[in-house]
């Protein structure tokens, strides 16, 4: 069992930067549990699933060997004390708790991650603009089955609705949003420039709308009285 007395939790590292893949850091804590081995690090560069995106993945290497990082494991409160991430990992230890290694991270998918993400918050914020009465209240940004779920009076044109968001979330990308990751009061939110409304949000993200790319409106439904838009990311226009 990890020992607690660490102290320290795991700087989170990705919350400021997405598009760093490579990072030296330090072992704090080895051990195993019912998922197999892991080690907890001062800081890290990859994201745990969580918030509807998935684990990143690469590998942490040391002494010319590599580990190929498989799970991801954070506390579900993200403002718990000490905060520890558990990295899962392939192969035979040949390291040693307060030992330097240096984490690598697969970017194209770390960006791929971040556009769905990104497209997700976005998406919320077109339906919105144009559906003042329903909000977007909770995702999943995983490539290929991404979708938003939204609350309030429903229209029940979902082809029309359809078109008008497929329009406007394209429009939204074209203008190049600034995101920017906020803080107030120990609380991370996601902010598109140009926009009143933000998000609490754990998760990575491009930094403008240009860089989501395209938006395709996969489908829309009713989802036991909520509406359920689900959608893709193309490469950019």
């Amino acid at each position: 069992m990890c020992n607690i007395y660490a102290k320290i939790s795991t700087k989170r590292i990705y919350y400021d930067n997405t598009y760093l893949n490579k990072l030296k850091t330090r072992i704090v804590e080895i051990d195993q549990d019912e998922n197999g081995s892991y080690v907890i690090f001062d800081k890290t560069i990859f994201h745990p699933q969580g918030g509807g995106q998935p684990d990143d993945e690469g590998y942490f290497e040391t002494n010319g060997k590599k580990y190929p990082v498989t799970k991801l494991i954070a506390p579900r409160n993200p403002y718990q004390e000490p905060y520890l991430i558990k990295h899962y990992y392939e192969g035979k230890k040949e390291f040693q708790k307060g030992e330097e290694v240096i984490q690598i991270i697969d970017m194209k998918k770390r960006l791929l991650f971040a556009r769905y993400h990104s497209g997700g918050h976005l998406l919320s914020l077109a339906v919105n603009q144009l559906y003042p009465e329903i909000d977007g209240c909770k995702g999943n940004h995983f490539p290929g089955q991404a979708f938003v779920v939204f609350e309030g009076n429903l229209s029940n044109d979902f082809s029309s609705l359809k078109e008008k968001v497929s329009d406007l979330v394209n429009e939204l990308v074209k203008n190049n949003h600034l995101i920017q990751a906020e803080w107030k009061d120990n609380c991370r939110t996601i902010h598109f420039v140009g926009f009143a409304k933000s998000y609490p949000c754990g998760g990575t993200h491009v930094k403008n709308t240009l860089e989501i790319g395209g938006i395709v409106i996969r489908n829309v439904k009713n989802d036991k009285g909520s509406l359920r838009i689900g959608y893709n990311i193309v490469d950019k226009q």
